[in-house]
């Protein structure tokens, strides 16, 4: 056989025994793998004496040979190993993995097909029988966004939504956004209402900047109200009082247009969202804080209460309100009710 004559040269003239030690731990296999070929055979000894370094790490790179079948013992003795071409070893170690890999993927489509169908008959059960009811709680958050989901997608001319309570969570904007953008952009109009807070929180802005570049509309008021999303003027949801995380969904005709009558005025009252920070913009917004915290204090409101409506800090609410005393020269938060409650008479007389 010409190949063994070859590797009968090759041994004779002691070409390929240099000792491999040295080389990088992920090379030893290769030069192990090398000296294999050059030769009619090789026992594991005399392959870990060529490696020279640790005879661990040459037995583990032997090991590794013969689990890939570049390495196979003669047919003549099980101690005497011949190289195999990556080829061949390829086929033998490849294939059948492949043919795995096929069968799962065969798998996959099957079950994946038999969830659509069944999906299908879940939605039609499920938002059949849901259709038909005017009112439903629901308690769990996943369900709430799913039910949204679901409503989104089928929204077809306007959505209406109101998030009191200034800045939203990042996790809620990133939750919504890709649901939103898909309703903007098959032309659905969306109008949303912010408390004048969230003109201040620089993760809403950019929200807010991005929604109105696909065309939504969003402006701010000062004072609270109710957190609700409306769809198609049809179907509204509210949040669950005492219960954020959980929601009502109405289909009741009066409800909804209630809601939606309580919307279109707040509308009407608010001012567009700044998407750019201009000092007359923050001022203006400051100011008409200001203007509902004097309001909320002349109607006697605690000071919990007050920040909670106004969407902001306790803390932020008690800066406002020192500004304020101290423009009216109050002594007191009781001092400054008493004055602006005082001042509101005489402009009524």
């Amino acid at each position: 056989m010409p190949g063994a004559t070859a590797r009968g040269k090759n041994q004779d003239k002691g070409e390929g025994t240099e000792p491999v030690a040295g080389r990088q731990e992920g090379a030893v296999g290769t030069a192990l793998y090398a000296y294999a070929v050059g030769r009619e055979s090789v026992s594991v000894d005399e392959l870990v004496m060529v490696a020279g370094g640790a005879e661990h790490e040459a037995r583990a790179a032997v090991a590794q040979l013969l689990d890939l079948r570049l390495l196979r013992a003669t047919v003549e003795c099980a101690d005497r190993l011949v190289a195999v071409p990556p080829a061949t070893a390829g086929a033998q170690v490849l294939i059948p993995a492949m043919r795995e890999l096929h069968d799962r993927q065969q798998e996959i489509s099957r079950v994946y097909s038999e969830l659509t169908t069944l999906m299908t008959v879940y939605e039609n059960n499920t938002l059949g029988s849901f259709e038909t009811q005017r009112m439903q709680y629901v308690t769990e958050l996943a369900a709430v966004r799913q039910i949204i989901t679901e409503l989104s997608a089928r929204a077809a001319v306007e959505v209406l939504t109101s998030q009191p309570g200034g800045a939203r969570p990042e996790s809620e904007l990133d939750e919504a956004v890709e649901r939103t953008l898909t309703l903007l952009d098959r032309g659905v109009r969306m109008r949303t209402l912010y408390q004048h807070a969230a003109q201040f929180s620089r993760p809403t802005i950019e929200h807010v900047r991005m929604l109105a570049e696909h065309g939504a509309e969003v402006r701010t008021v000062s004072d609270a109200f109710m957190r609700l999303i409306v769809f198609d003027r049809e179907t509204a949801v509210l949040t669950l009082r005492n219960h954020p995380q959980g929601a009502l969904v109405v289909r009741e005709p009066s409800i909804v247009d209630f809601a939606v009558q309580s919307f279109e005025r707040a509308w009407a009252e608010a001012t567009e969202f700044p998407t750019a920070y201009e000092r007359d913009n923050v001022v203006k917004s400051s100011d008409e804080v200001k203007q509902a915290l004097i309001r909320l204090l002349v109607e006697g409101y605690e000071d919990r209460v007050i920040a909670r409506r106004l969407g902001i800090s306790l803390r932020t609410f008690q800066r406002h309100l020192s500004e304020v005393m101290r423009r009216i020269g109050a002594r007191s938060r009781a001092h400054a009710g008493y004055l602006l409650h005082k001042a509101e008479q005489l402009e009524q007389t």
